[in-house]
């Protein structure tokens, strides 16, 4: 595992511990010394697989005999770098949102994807394994010619709001600054093949923050469920009091405004997308909302990070006189996409969404940003420029 902050102490390492039947935790990776030790203990990982680098942890664990089954990219920012080093040793990998911030980073991990001749990459969009997603998907099935529109709303409070009552252990504060300042550097070096190098920082905040680190999970979810979304308006507010909505920095709006987005899914089919961050909502809540001729589908999706939390699918059925139900499902997203991984590892079953999914998903995010961009009166470069 490498990363072990947030959604590997609140999910992955209890679900792994859980499923022991499946998983050996053998190594673990992380930037900070003070979490390496202190989660590396709770764990029962040798000291001597405690890593603060993927290379060195692949590299290793492959000399000392003991070569990895598969490796969980946990990490934060872009995972591009990581999942490249891994992919480059034919080991399977289940790589945490974003996959990346360029689409360059998405071809290069193709490219060394296709060299090893097997899916090896599954793309951690959890709510695709979500039993209540594949029912809402089954009956979109007999409906699918009917729908009209499709409506997403995700009421976003603060991380720690989310994580209160995880009790994570905190780093120490003691990844050395030369490493951060080159993890920012490669960041910035994405982001500007994305964007272009004059990209005002607050497009540059919304695109990898917003977008690609929250949105990109209902990006993906439409995608999985409809057909890919083809962007024909944003808007993003309040604005910032004083100087252009795009020219002011992130350091100067620390909270991200709200951002709507409207298009088209697959046959034509109308899509809103509405995130707002509010940091005294009370609770995390997410719906998705499919408008059909015959009746609505509705899913609402509790905190992310809170096991076997349900999802709900409500069913407003007109057929025959109007009929609602409602149907809960325990059984944790997280859990089924761990075990969709294990058989992609032992048995080479294809991911539901891999490297060329996430950079479908990376061309809508900088189709977003782009049309933004215009809204402001400000342009993007790039990758971002491309239609």
């Amino acid at each position: 595992m490498a990363g072990l902050g947030a959604v590997a102490q609140a999910v992955h390492l209890p679900l792994l511990s859980r499923r022991h039947d499946l998983f050996e935790i053998g190594a673990v990776c992380d930037l900070s010394a003070s979490l390496r030790r202190d989660v590396g203990a709770q764990y029962a990982v040798p000291e001597a697989s405690s890593y603060d680098s993927v290379q060195a942890m692949l590299d290793c664990e492959r000399t000392s005999g003991r070569p990895l089954d598969g490796v969980l990219l946990l990490t934060s920012g872009s995972h591009a770098a990581g999942a490249l080093q891994v992919l480059a040793t034919g080991t399977p990998v289940l790589c945490e949102k974003p996959l990346a911030y360029s689409l360059a980073e998405a071809d290069e991990l193709a490219a060394t994807e296709r060299e090893r001749g097997a899916p090896l990459l599954l793309l951690g969009y959890m709510k695709e394994y979500d039993d209540a997603v594949a029912a809402l998907r089954r009956r979109l099935d007999d409906v699918r010619d009917g729908i009209r529109s499709v409506e997403v709303t995700i009421l976003h409070p603060t991380n720690q709001a989310q994580l209160d009552f995880a009790n994570l252990r905190p780093s120490a504060g003691d990844v050395p600054g030369d490493v951060l300042e080159e993890l920012r550097a490669a960041d910035d070096k994405a982001l500007a093949a994305a964007l272009g190098v004059t990209a005002a920082a607050r497009l540059r905040a919304l695109y990898a923050g917003v977008v690609l680190g929250s949105l990109v999970h209902d990006i993906a979810l439409l995608r999985h469920l409809v057909g890919g979304t083809d962007v024909h308006e944003v808007d993003a507010w309040p604005e910032p009091t004083g100087g252009q909505p795009a020219q002011r920095s992130d350091h100067e709006t620390p909270d991200p405004p709200s951002l709507a987005v409207a298009g088209r899914l697959a046959g034509g089919i109308r899509t809103r997308l509405a995130w707002h961050f509010l940091p005294s909502y009370p609770t995390y809540r997410e719906l998705i909302t499919v408008h059909h001729e015959g009746g609505s589908l509705e899913l609402e999706f509790g905190t992310p990070y809170l096991l076997n939390a349900p999802t709900v699918l409500r069913v407003l059925d007109g057929v025959g006189g109007e009929r609602r139900l409602e149907q809960r499902t325990h059984r944790e997203a997280f859990e089924n996409e761990l075990v969709a991984f294990h058989a992609m590892v032992t048995t080479g079953a294809p991911p539901t969404s891999g490297i060329a999914e996430g950079r479908a998903d990376i061309r809508t995010a900088q189709q977003i940003v782009r049309t933004l961009a215009r809204r402001w009166g400000t342009d993007v470069n790039g990758e971002a420029a491309c239609p």
